[in-house]
């Protein structure tokens, strides 16, 4: 399917603080990925509970940074909460805070049903969409949001990729 994003939306830069891991598209996708992992051990630890005296607006957010070679390489993924610009020095052991840079976004949509599935399927969309001449991905920061009433059974994301 060739999808197109939903609009293109010019953003400033914000905080996200939480966790992270370094991974690549080929781990993830041969099963030996990383992101399932963290997103257990972001609600087994209950950061957004902890972190929740910093939260300057609902929802989770997973960001994609410090790509090594775009979409082929190495690159961090946070997951984490939207957090005032003074929250950068949260002191809980493990959590770090990533500024996503100001940007122009494409945002796409998922599906409505189970979320990793559609966000998986979405991903693989965007990369043949990031394909095609004049959709340029500025690798510099994107990420997915999940509205705070997002249900893992019957939900829905947004993914904003950075563009140039």
């Amino acid at each position: 399917m060739n999808r197109e994003p939903v609009r293109i939306e010019e953003r400033p830069s914000f905080v996200v603080a939480g966790i992270s891991t370094v991974t690549t598209n080929e781990a993830e996708l041969s099963g030996a990925g990383k992101i399932g992992k963290l997103y257990e051990q972001f609600y087994s630890n209950q950061l957004e509970a902890r972190l929740e005296a910093h939260i300057r607006s609902p929802g989770i957010y997973s960001c994609y940074f410090n790509y090594e070679q775009g979409h082929l390489g190495k690159y961090e993924v946070m997951v984490g909460v939207h957090v005032g610009e003074a929250s950068t020095d949260i002191h809980l052991a493990s959590v770090k805070a990533f500024i996503v840079p100001a940007s122009k976004y494409a945002v796409f949509v998922t599906e409505r049903g189970p979320v990793i599935e559609a966000v998986q399927r979405t991903w693989g969309e965007i990369w043949q969409w990031s394909q095609q001449a004049g959709n340029e991905r500025a690798f510099t920061g994107d990420f997915e949001y999940y509205g705070r009433e997002t249900d893992p059974n019957d939900g829905q994301a947004e993914i904003y990729i950075a563009i140039r």
